[in-house]
C-alpha cells in the first residue's frame, strides 16, 4: 500500500471521527433530556474554549510526558496548546502546531522498551481521560459540571484514536505509525533508537565512553532528522578519536545542508540540543563544529 493510499485512508477516517464526536455530542444532549439553561449554555461556552484552546491536544501531551517520566526518561521540553516550555522558559508557539513532549532516556538501557512506553502514552492517556469522564456522566446523577465532562470527553477519545491510526503525514509520522515502526524494527526508527541510546549514556557519561556500534547507520533517507542528529553525534563523538573522520563526517552534514551558519542552525540545533550535549556540564552541542571550522579554515 502506497504512502498516498494510507493519507487517504487516515483522512477519510478521520473525518468519520469528526462525524462521530458531533453525532455523539448531539446524543449527549438528546439524553439529558432538558432544555438548556443558563449553565448549560456556560458549559457550551467553556466547552468551545477548551477546544479552541486545544486542551484535549495538552491531554495527549501530557499523557507522553506522565509515561516516559514513568519508564525513566526526563522532560527536555514540551509544547501545550500555545505554550513552549523548555528550560524553565515559557513561550508562545507557531499556533499551527498542537503540540509535542521532547524527552529522552537517563541511560543507554532499555531504550526501546521505554521509547515504546512513551509513544503509547499519549493515546493511551486520552482514552483513559475520555472514558473516565464519560463514564462520570453516564453514571452519576446530572449536573452541567457533568455536562461539561461529557462533552470534553469526545475530544479526547478523538485524540487518542486517531493517534494510534498509523500514518505518515505531511508534519510527521502519526503516534501508531512509530509504534508499529518500533514493533517491525524500521530502518528509520531504528536510527530513532540509536540517536536515544547515545542520547541516555551522555546523560551521565561524557563522549569518551561511546563505542563505534552505536554509530553504525541502516540505509535511511538523507532528509531524516534522525539521520542528522546521529551523523551531528558521531562527528563529536570521533573528535575525540580520529580528527580526520571528524571532518569527513563534518563535510557529509554541509552536503546534506543541515549545517548552516551562526544563528541559522535551528532544525539541527534543536535536535542537538535534545539529544546531543554534556548533559552534566551543560556544554554547547556546536562545540566541536566551532573545532573543526577553526581547523579546516587554517588549511
Amino acid at each position: 500500500m502506497s504512502g498516498r493510499t494510507k493519507r487517504t485512508i487516515y483522512n477519510i477516517t478521520d473525518i468519520g471521527l469528526w462525524i462521530g464526536m458531533i453525532a455523539g455530542a448531539c446524543l449527549l444532549l438528546y439524553f439529558t433530556a432538558r432544555p438548556l439553561g443558563a449553565w448549560e449554555w456556560t458549559v457550551w461556552f467553556l466547552f468551545l474554549a477548551a477546544i479552541l484552546l486545544r486542551l484535549p491536544a495538552a491531554v495527549h501531551e501530557i499523557g507522553h510526558l506522565l509515561f516516559g517520566w514513568l519508564s525513566g526518561m526526563k522532560c527536555a521540553g514540551v509544547t501545550l496548546s500555545y505554550l513552549r516550555i523548555s528550560d524553565g522558559r515559557i513561550g508562545f508557539t507557531n499556533p499551527n502546531f498542537a503540540g509535542a513532549a521532547e524527552m529522552y532516556p537517563k541511560n543507554g538501557k532499555g531504550t526501546r522498551g521505554k521509547v515504546v512506553l512513551f509513544t503509547l502514552g499519549g493515546a493511551l492517556f486520552s482514552l483513559v481521560v475520555g472514558g473516565v469522564f464519560l463514564a462520570l456522566f453516564l453514571v452519576l446523577p446530572y449536573s452541567a459540571g457533568l455536562l461539561f465532562c461529557g462533552l470534553f470527553s469526545l475530544p479526547c477519545l478523538y485524540e487518542g484514536i486517531r493517534a494510534l491510526l498509523p500514518a505518515e503525514l505531511p508534519a510527521g509520522k502519526t503516534d501508531g505509525a512509530v509504534l508499529l515502526g518500533l514493533l517491525k524494527g524500521s530502518p528509520e526508527e531504528e536510527v530513532m533508537l540509536r540517536v536515544m541510546r547515545v542520547q541516555g549514556i551522555l546523560f551521565r557519561q561524557p563522549f569518551s565512553k561511546l563505542t563505534e556500534e552505536l554509530f553504525d547507520i541502516p540505509v535511511v533517507r538523507e532528509d531524516l532528522p534522525a539521520y542528522h542528529a546521529l551523523l551531528f553525534l558521531k562527528m563529536q563523538w570521533q573528535l575525540d578519536s580520529d580528527l580526520g573522520a571528524a571532518e569527513q563526517t563534518f563535510e557529509l552534514l554541509k552536503s546534506l545542508e543541515t549545517y548552516m551558519e551562526e544563528g541559522e542552525r535551528a532544525e539541527l540545533g534543536r535536535y542537538a540540543a535534545v539529544f546531543g550535549g554534556d548533559f552534566r556540564k551543560k556544554k554547547s552541542p556546536f562545540e566541536g563544529v566551532r573545532l573543526l571550522e577553526e581547523r579546516l579554515s587554517a588549511k
